[in-house]
Parts: structure tokens; sequence; C-alpha cells
């Protein structure tokens, strides 16, 4: 070829022939291989069979929660006057504008898993006895230290540095276990929540998932309550002590919306999140679902050995070149 003059690319013939011989190259070395990556699959069917058999399997409560409703007739809750400025809104209405403003259902889904919660939920001790059943020694009724080497060693680890482990659980350990089991998703993109919860005993999970609920909303309540409370007080105490019939005025006004609050709190509706879908599981457990388990991992074996097949080619290649 004269020089200066550019190379010619290949043609598309020669690229088709060049990654046609490529592809049977790699299936000659595959069907060589054929006992590995069958031995792969075997292997990955029986370590995923295994590990089914030695989970205990769960059931997934679920619930759908969402802020009372602004407008409609259903499952609306409690409507409460909160004044913003000279506007009024919901209590449970979701953030508006402002980049301050927190609703009840944010702090609802908040509270959810907070020690407030768990301190309600420790006055139960079937749910208590639900969320650690490892540490609940049924013939002697009473709490114990967790079982097995790995709870063994960490009890050595702590007695080494001078600590010791907890036995009877508080209100920090339970708000830690419903952090651990519980899971809240998106539903689309508005502001609905999917709460799951995931538990050996179905009745349980769906006893602890209605039990988080009730338990978050009555505290909201009770804080409600408790403010509400403080403000009508402070007004009262304001309006003993003036005379001028214009702030006496509005101070009326002020204690007469206080106190509507106040009647509104003690309504027994929901009052920061609507249960859109009430708790509910299925029949039979579902978690680990054995038909994503087993498939993925064949094909993890699978793949296993294909990567084993490659090494042993490279291997192989790599002692014929050598000198």
């Amino acid at each position: 070829m004269p020089d200066g003059m550019p190379l010619r690319p290949p043609s598309l013939e020669a690229e088709v022939v060049e990654s046609g011989q490529r592809l049977r190259r790699f299936v000659e070395m595959l069907w060589e291989g054929w006992p590995i990556l069958l031995g792969g699959a075997v292997l990955g069917l029986v370590l995923s069979v295994t590990a089914l058999r030695l989970v205990t399997p769960q059931y997934s409560a679920l619930m759908v929660v969402g802020p009372t409703a602004r407008v409609g007739a259903a499952a609306m809750g409690a409507r409460l006057p909160v004044l913003i400025g000279r506007e009024t809104a919901t209590a449970a209405s979701e953030p508006g504008p402002g980049d301050e403003i927190l609703s009840d259902f944010a702090r609802y889904l908040q509270l959810f898993t907070s020690i407030p919660v768990a301190e309600r939920l420790m006055a139960d001790p079937v749910l208590l006895r639900g969320l650690f059943p490892d540490r609940w020694d049924h013939e002697a009724g009473g709490w114990r230290p967790a079982p097995g080497p790995v709870a063994g060693a960490k009890r050595m680890l702590l007695t080494l540095v001078g600590r010791t482990d907890w036995v009877e659980p508080d209100a920090e350990r339970v708000a830690s276990a419903l952090q651990d089991r519980l899971v809240v998703d998106m539903v689309g993109s508005g502001p609905m929540r999917r709460i799951r919860l995931r538990h050996a005993d179905r009745a349980l999970a769906l006893r602890i998932l209605a039990a988080a609920a009730q338990a978050t909303d009555a505290h909201l309540r009770a804080e409600a309550s408790r403010r509400s409370a403080a403000q009508i007080a402070h007004v009262r105490a304001r309006l003993a002590g003036i005379t001028v019939a214009e702030h006496r005025r509005a101070l009326a006004d002020l204690l007469s919306e206080q106190e509507r609050i106040a009647m509104m709190v003690e309504v027994d509706l929901p009052l920061a999140a609507d249960a859109i879908e009430p708790p509910a599981a299925a029949q039979r457990p579902d978690w680990p679902d054995p038909l994503r388990v087993v498939p993925m991992a064949v094909l993890a074996g699978l793949a296993a050995g294909g990567v084993a097949i490659s090494l042993r080619r490279l291997w192989r290649a790599g002692a014929e070149t050598a000198p």
C-alpha cells in the first residue's frame, strides 16, 4: 500500500465472519465444559433448597395508609382546623410550599418505629414476646440471654470490655426490632404508603402491625390533646386579667377555636392517617419465595460454572504457551 494512504476499514463481511468464529469458539468451550455447567446448576439448586429448608418461612402483613382526606365523605377522619395565617387546613394535610411545614401524616410515618410508640406496645406482653421469640423462655416464664454460638461470642466480647448484653427488652430494643421488621414503600407517586411487617406467626404479624398503627395514632392524639389543653388554659388565664373589650373578643375567638380543636381531637376517628387497606396477610408464608430463590440460584450456579470454564481455558492456554 503506498505511503500516506489511509488504511481501509475491514469489510462488514469480515466482521460478521469474525463474530461468528468467536461465538462458535465460545459455544464449543461451553460444550466441552458441560459437566462443570451442570455441576454449577446442581450445586445452586442444592444450596437454595437447603437454605429454604433452614430459613424459617415468614408471613408478610401489609397495610396501606394515607393522610386523612381533605375532600370526600369516606374515611376523612376528624377534621381539625389549624390556623396558618388567615387560612385554615386540616391537621393531617400534606406539606405546603413552605419548607418548614410538617404534616401530621409525616409525623405519623416517623413515629411508627419510635421509642414513644414502642413504650405503648410494651404494655402488651404477647406482642413483646412475639418481637423477641428467641429471648423468651416458655418453661421458666421469663427472659433469657439469646441462645446460639454467635450470641455467646457477643456476650464474651462484651464481658471482656466490661459490659453486659441486654436480657429483658426495653423501649429502645422494641423500637429497633420494629425498624428491622417494618418496610415502608410509596404507592405510586401519591402520598399513600404501603407498610409491610414480616413474622413467622401470621396472627402475631397482623397484631403487631395493627397495634403499631393504633399506638402511633394514639400518641399523636395525646400530644394534640396536651397542646390544645395547654393553649386553652393559657388563653383563659389571660382572659381573667384583660378588661379591654377588643382584646377580650380576640381572645374569646381564639379560645373558641382551641376548644373546637380539643373537641374534634376526642372524636374516635383517625387523626393523622387513614387505613386505606387494613392489615392483611396471606394464608401461607410468602417469604422467602421459592419460585424466585431457586431459579436465581440455578442461574447463579450456571454463571459460576461459565466463569470456571473460562478460567480453565485460560489456564490451559497459559500452560501451552509457557516455555
